[in-house]
Parts: C-alpha cells; sequence; structure tokens
C-alpha cells in the first residue's frame, strides 16, 4: 500500500542514527514480538519458542535451511489465517539447486520497500528526480509513485539481446544505472568505445545487486563506466539485508534483519570472522523464517563505518556455500577466486565451472578474441592453480558464455562432487 510505505520512509531514514545500544533494544523487542507471534500461529514453530532475555539467547534456538524448508509443507511455515492471495510470493533462483518458495505480507513488505528508499540517498549521488535505468530479467509493472516523476524506473530485459541494452541506454540517458554484475560485464563487452562515452557522458552511479561483487569486477565496473559502484544485497527469503554507503560501508539493515554468523557447527561467532550468514527478518508475520542460513559466506564488521549510521556494516566474502569447487579433502575453492580470475586474465572475457560427481572441474573459458583460443586456455590455467594454491584437477575448455539461472543470475560455479570426508563429517554432525 503506498501510502503506508510513504508512511515508513521516514522512520526508516531516522532509525539509521543514535545510538547502537538503542538499535540492540529495539531489536530485541522486534524479535520476541515476531518469536510470540510464531509460537502461537505458526505450525512448523507452533509451541516451542521462547522468549529472549538478550540478542546473544538467539542463538539457542534451531537454524532453518533451504533442505528444511523443501522437506516441509510450505503451509507448516504459514501463519494461521493468512491467505496467500494477499501476500507478495517469492520464489528462490534455484542457484543451490534447491528452489524455495514462500509469501511476505504486505505491511512487512512495505517497510521493506521504504527502507529501500535509503539504498539511494545513501550514495549521495541520487536524487528521486533522476532518470534510472534497470536491467533486469523479469518485467516490473510501474509503481504510482512513478506517475508523479518520482524514483522513475526504466526496465530493460536482460533477456533481450545486449545489443538492445546499448541501444535503449543511449536513447534513454540514465543518471543511474542498476543491474546484475554478469549483465553489466556484458553491457561494457557489447558497447563500441563511442558508446561508452555517450552512455557516460550523464551517468553519476552505478548500482550492482543480487550477485557477489567480488573487488576485481568492481574495478572493472568503475573502470570502463567512469562513476563509482555501490552494492545491494538481499534475498527472496529475507529482502534487502545491506546497502552500501559513500563511503562504501555495506549497513545492514539492522532495523529489518537480524544477521549472525557461524561456523560449520553453528556455533555463533564474533564480529570480524568469517562463516556461514544466518538471517531472522523480524517484520514478517505471513511467513517468518527463525535463524534462516541462507547459504552466503561472510563477515560483519567490527568497527562502525565512519558515515555516522549505527547499522553495523558486513561483507561477502567468499560467495555461497554451494558455489565452489570441492577438493578430495573437503577444501573448497569459491567461485569468487575463478571470476577474479576471469577478470585479470588477458584474453578472457568470462569463464564457468563445472565439477561432475567424480570430481573433475571443467572450467570453459569464453575468449574475447584479442589471442589465440590455445594460449589463452594455457594461460589461464597455468594463473588459477597459481591463485588457489592447490593441485586441481582442471580440464580447460572453450565455452560460449556464462549460464544463467531462471532468475537470470550468472551461474559461475556448480559442483556435483561429494568427497567422502565431507559426508562423514556431515553424517556426524547429525548423529
Amino acid at each position: 500500500m503506498l501510502l503506508r510505505e510513504i508512511a515508513y520512509v521516514p522512520l526508516t531514514l531516522v532509525r539509521q542514527y543514535g545510538g547502537r545500544a538503542g538499535l540492540r533494544r529495539y531489536q530485541l523487542r522486534r524479535l520476541n514480538r515476531m518469536l510470540a507471534h510464531a509460537d502461537a500461529n505458526v505450525p512448523y514453530y507452533r509451541g516451542t519458542l521462547p522468549r529472549l532475555d538478550s540478542l546473544a539467547d538467539l542463538a539457542r534456538l534451531p537454524m532453518v535451511t533451504k533442505s528444511i524448508m523443501r522437506s516441509t509443507p510450505n503451509r507448516e511455515f504459514v501463519a494461521d489465517g493468512v491467505d496467500t492471495d494477499d501476500c507478495l510470493a517469492w520464489s528462490s533462483s534455484g542457484t543451490t539447486g534447491m528452489r524455495v518458495t514462500g509469501w511476505h505480507d504486505m505491511n512487512a513488505h512495505d517497510y521493506h520497500m521504504a527502507a529501500c528508499v535509503r539504498r539511494f540517498f545513501a550514495t549521495r549521488r541520487y536524487l528521486p528526480t533522476d532518470r534510472l535505468a534497470h536491467i533486469k530479467p523479469n518485467p516490473m509493472p510501474p509503481r504510482v509513485i512513478e506517475k508523479v516523476g518520482l524514483f522513475r524506473r526504466y526496465l530493460i530485459l536482460s533477456t533481450d539481446p545486449p545489443a538492445t541494452w546499448v541501444a535503449r541506454l543511449l536513447a534513454y540517458r540514465p543518471r543511474v544505472l542498476i543491474g546484475y554484475p554478469v549483465h553489466l560485464r556484458e553491457l561494457l563487452r557489447t558497447m563500441t568505445d563511442d558508446e561508452r562515452t555517450q552512455l557516460t557522458k550523464h551517468l553519476r552511479l552505478l548500482l550492482t545487486e543480487s550477485e557477489l561483487l567480488v573487488p576485481a569486477n568492481r574495478a572493472a565496473l568503475e573502470r570502463g563506466f567512469r562513476v563509482p559502484v555501490r552494492d545491494e544485497y538481499s534475498s527472496f527469503e529475507t529482502l534487502n539485508i545491506y546497502f552500501e554507503c559513500h563511503h562504501g560501508g555495506r549497513h545492514i539493515a539492522e532495523d529489518r534483519v537480524y544477521v549472525e554468523v557461524v561456523d560449520d557447527d553453528g556455533t555463533v561467532l564474533p564480529d570480524g570472522t568469517e562463516g556461514q550468514l544466518v538471517v531472522t527478518a523480524f517484520h514478517e508475520r505471513a511467513m517468518p523464517l527463525v535463524r534462516y542460513l541462507i547459504g552466503d559466506i561472510g563477515r560483519i564488521s567490527p568497527t562502525p563505518c565512519r558515515c555516522g549510521r549505527r547499522f553495523r556494516t558486513m561483507t561477502l566474502t567468499s560467495g555461497r556455500m554451494n558455489d565452489s569447487v570441492v577438493l578430495p579433502d573437503g577444501t573448497k575453492v569459491f567461485g569468487d577466486i575463478f571470476t577474479s580470475v576471469a577478470m585479470v586474465e588477458p584474453g578472457v572475457a568470462e569463464l564457468y565451472v563445472r565439477q561432475d560427481a567424480a570430481g573433475t572441474v571443467r572450467v570453459f573459458v569464453v575468449p574475447d578474441g584479442s589471442l589465440p583460443a590455445d594460449a589463452v586456455l594455457a594461460n589461464t590455467e597455468r594463473t588459477l592453480l597459481r591463485e588457489t594454491g592447490v593441485e586441481l584437477p582442471l580440464e580447460m575448455r572453450i565455452g560460449d558464455r556464462v549460464p544463467l539461472t531462471g532468475a537470470g543470475k550468472a551461474q559461475v560455479v556448480v559442483s556435483e562432487y561429494a568427497p567422502a570426508v565431507a559426508v562423514n563429517r556431515a553424517a556426524n554432525r547429525m548423529g
């Protein structure tokens, strides 16, 4: 509801600032309210959720994983009396091979949309009247507020040919461009030097979303588009998790979500330590998820951002847990290493990796045409072995383009290999 969303905007802007102790009290109140609701009304949780005396008590509650959600009837997670036709439906992209479907109640979604306004303001390079182009795999209907000239978004479908993206962008002349990193890289490769000069003449800001933005990708995008890049992190299940300010701090939306970092055994790790991310979105009422193991790896910064916001900052460090090549001893080589090599290796436009059930790692290199294909394959293999520092059973092949998920995201690494050591470790944890 637009009026409710507009009313929430001032709240979301104010809640960025103030003392951290007050924010923690607010989070504890909201978490306890959500837990009481889930305990009384959600079949999966009914009669199992206690009241928290402190935020640290949340760690005593069990986590929810995608596999648990897949093996549990959807209605078990939906609150009594909720008509899902009145909710916003969501479906995870299936990048991990485990597609999950659920619903957000409209009040929670309206607060999320209001909170997204600060993503734009935090860049200090966006005005609500600016022309904004959004490269996206699925169509989105225009919103009422756009009819009065505010937060206008010109949608370009990523399913159209890249040459069409270029033509439409040059005609629209956006001040702000949003897209997945995989699409923005493709845009850079498609444009001529003259076309890039035309586009960047008006462009002031690049916003990335939905994929891990590794430093090499950020540098290449900033160099190619000649403007700052600001990242955003969200998921279908929890909506926005962080937004990036003009100082580069990736601020957790702590008025909506509580984020924990855990190790492989589920133990909560201190700020500054890398681990698996667990997210609890405490405004949700239709389908609240308590301690949702989201599938990504990162760390929370122990020091505040110099911009003055009280929200903690975090960094995605190694991509999804499932987006990795696995060695026989259980060691994982994450997709960001392969992506980084693709960005700096001469002659390589992109690369993607597929590991079969036997453990063989096939690296598909998409050449940019500047060097002979055989030389590109040999050089890329040498660089990968040096950068990973491990003996990978590589098979180097020429590829066409990086495959995308149904949601239009890049699937850089897909592995079907489950080494015996990892299987035994998982069995021991369950036993």
